[in-house]
Parts: structure tokens; C-alpha cells; sequence
């Protein structure tokens, strides 16, 4: 998360950090998971600016960037022993996701010294998802003779299953050392992420950064 923190009472903070997911979906009826917790893993980058409302507090709007990702790979085969696949199977997924974040952060310092500080920060996020996409492909050979077949599906497009909209709630900590700060955070999402009739999809994420003000 983009912040925060040092002896003056407007900044400009840049910041960038490594970003951890994890969706959860149920079943709306009777709230029963469905399948396992998806893991997802990518960074973020962007820019906030830092007003100080007094001594101790401050307000922190932003704009940031994420970019997550998750991948899979399967493959079977049976040999001649001598390494030669007679038959082989091998399957991959790719899914990549780009969001356009505004967090509206407020936080509390506490100077240690002339030029470091500690401070904890929490606020709402409003999320729009620009992008969610995902490729599955399948290779099948026998002794030699590939066959293959691919397939991208839009997950915000017009028959996709998921929401591109959200607002996320969360918090964090971090230090502050002159005009760097190293924070963690963590969100989780208020709003449905899913689309498809029946189901609800939520998502916890935590965030590892480090950003400097000006």
C-alpha cells in the first residue's frame, strides 16, 4: 500500500510491493465452499498523496495498479522404457488479472526522532477490474503425431462470471525511515466478485511494500 509518513504535512509517496490472494467461492444458498481456495500471487504500482491532519493524523487518496497471476500445468504420459513417450497428455492454465484501484486512506504517525516514524493506516478501496483473462490448452501426442487445442475466455466480458466492480476494506502498519517507508497490509472484499447465479466469491489479500515521498 502507498503511504505514509514523515515530517511533512503534504507528500507525494510512489510505491510499488508483491501482492498475495486468495479467492474463496460458496454456495449462496446455504454458504457451503465450493472447490478449493484459489491462490494468486503478482504486485502492484502507483501513487497516492499524503495530507497530515494535525500532529499524529493524516489522509491518503490514491491510485495503484495491480496485476495478478496463476498458472497450472498437468501431463501424463506412458513410455518404452528407453524415454520414448508411445502416448503423452499435457494440459495448462494461465490467468492474469489487472485492476485500477482508488484507496482512501487514513492514518496515524508517531515520530520516532527527527526522521522516522511508525504508522498504521486503514480505509475503503473502490476497485474496477480492466482485465481478467484465462487460457486453457491441451496437447495430446501418440508416437510422435502432436494433436493441440486452446481457449481464452473473458471473465469481465459480456458473458464472463465475474464482477469487475468491488470495494475492498483494510489496513496496515509500517516505518518510515526520511522519505522511504516499508508497509504491510492486508484487504479483503465487501462486494460479490462473482456473477454466475448461485455462487459468491470473496477475496482476502495481503500486500509487502515499499514507497518513497517527495
Amino acid at each position: 500500500m502507498l503511504l505514509i509518513g514523515s515530517q511533512a504535512y503534504a507528500q507525494v509517496v510512489i510505491g510499488a510491493g508483491y501482492l498475495h490472494a486468495i479467492d474463496h467461492t460458496h454456495n449462496s444458498s446455504d454458504g457451503k465452499a465450493v472447490g478449493n481456495p484459489e491462490h494468486l500471487n503478482g504486485f502492484y504500482v502507483g501513487a497516492g498523496y499524503n495530507v497530515r491532519m494535525g500532529e499524529y493524523f493524516g489522509f491518503t487518496p490514491g491510485l495503484y495498479v495491480d496485476m495478478l497471476f496463476q498458472g497450472a500445468q498437468w501431463g501424463k504420459g506412458v513410455n518404452d522404457g528407453y524415454g520414448y513417450y508411445l502416448i503423452s497428455a499435457a494440459a495448462t492454465y494461465h490467468y492474469t488479472e489487472l485492476d485500477i484501484n482508488v484507496p482512501l486512506n487514513f492514518n496515524f504517525n508517531i515520530d520516532l526522532g527527527d526522521i522516522a516514524n511508525f504508522f498504521v493506516y486503514a480505509g475503503p478501496t473502490f476497485q474496477y477490474g480492466a482485465m481478467a483473462s484465462s487460457t486453457a490448452s491441451a496437447d495430446f501426442s501418440i508416437a510422435g503425431a502432436r494433436r493441440g487445442a486452446g481457449e481464452s475466455f473473458d471473465h469481465y466480458g459480456k458473458d464472463g462470471d465475474a464482477n469487475p466492480f468491488n470495494i475492498l476494506l483494510g489496513g496496515g502498519i509500517g516505518i518510515g525511515v526520511s522519505h522511504f517507508q516499508l508497509n504491510a497490509g492486508y484487504e479483503h472484499t465487501l462486494l460479490n466478485m462473482c456473477r454466475a447465479e448461485g455462487y459468491g466469491r470473496g477475496r482476502h489479500q495481503i500486500k509487502v511494500g515499499i514507497s518513497v515521498s517527495f
